[in-house]
């Protein structure tokens, strides 16, 4: 299948990075058509539209490329994998931080789509911020591009949330940053999610994880040191409050800061502390800002 293309050396190399992915060579050779397709297709890139971007619409079947996303056999974890590879190697070099963020809902309707929900849209432009579809917990590496005004997030990894019952979001991003956590071992990486993430299970060793406060959230000071005392010591220090406490006796600061592309200044104030409540007695900051 792949004769019928010419591609660059480059584009070539590129493309088998991903073939220990895959069990069969038949089915690395579409998915190397289906990958050539999606980055030369200028419009939607659907299967009928990556086939067309590859100029393979009249040559391969349209069954045979739903047949890759349903029937054949491949690892899309290990596929995530030699692309986050590829995309540290290549944008960050080495021991650089990776930085990561979270979900996505693609919006889908009908009675035969499979995995789709009514969730939280954080894109919705209802007052409720409902939508319907597929809910996708995805991992994405952010990088800076020399030809880029702005900072781009790549998905490397994805999880399908499947309703209730099953694996919670949590949980699922938990996973996703563990393997990435096994994977680069010498490279500090920093998650990022919305208000929905949070809990133990994100407490994944050698990462950090920011997310959004309640504003009814109690907070504490940390644990104070052992006393050597006989007992079960101290799991948190003294109550320092919802975030609208911790405000009114901070410390403010300016700083400059870049945001939804304009430089603004901003006032900051920060205190170690941990959200018992959700990440038990781990160590943490809450980091305030407000407008001047």
């Amino acid at each position: 299948m792949l004769r019928t293309l010419t591609l660059p050396a480059s584009w070539r190399a590129v493309l088998d990075t991903f073939r220990p992915a895959f069990r069969r060579s038949s089915t690395f050779a579409v998915f190397a058509l289906l990958a050539t397709g999606l980055v030369t297709q200028a419009g939607r890139r659907t299967v009928v539209g990556m086939l067309a971007g590859a100029s393979v619409a009249a040559a391969v079947s349209f069954h045979t490329a739903c047949r890759f996303f349903s029937c054949h056999a491949w690892d899309a974890d290990r596929l995530g994998l030699a692309l986050a590879r590829l995309v540290v190697d290549r944008l960050l070099g080495q021991h650089a931080a990776i930085e990561v963020v979270d979900d996505t809902l693609v919006r889908r309707w009908g009675p035969k789509v499979f995995g789709a929900f009514w969730t939280h849209d954080g894109a919705g432009q209802d007052p409720n911020a409902l939508g319907r579809g597929n809910r996708w917990i995805i991992l994405g590496i952010v990088v800076r591009l020399p030809f880029c005004s702005h900072p781009v997030c790549l998905p490397v990894l994805l999880r399908l949330w499947r309703g209730k019952g099953t694996a919670s979001p949590v949980r699922l991003a938990s996973e996703l940053i563990s393997l990435l956590a096994q994977t680069f071992p010498d490279h500090r990486i920093h998650v990022v999610g919305d208000a929905a993430y949070h809990g133990k299970p994100l407490l994944v060793a050698g990462t950090t994880f920011t997310t959004r406060l309640p504003a009814n959230a109690v907070l504490f000071a940390l644990a104070p040191a052992r006393t050597g005392r006989r007992g079960r010591p101290r799991l948190k220090g003294h109550r320092l409050g919802s975030p609208a406490d911790i405000a009114a006796t901070a410390s403010w600061r300016k700083v400059t800061v870049s945001r939804y592309g304009r430089t603004v200044t901003v006032e900051v104030a920060e205190t170690p502390s941990i959200w018992y409540g959700a990440f038990g007695n781990a160590p943490g900051r809450t980091v305030l800002i407000r407008d001047p």
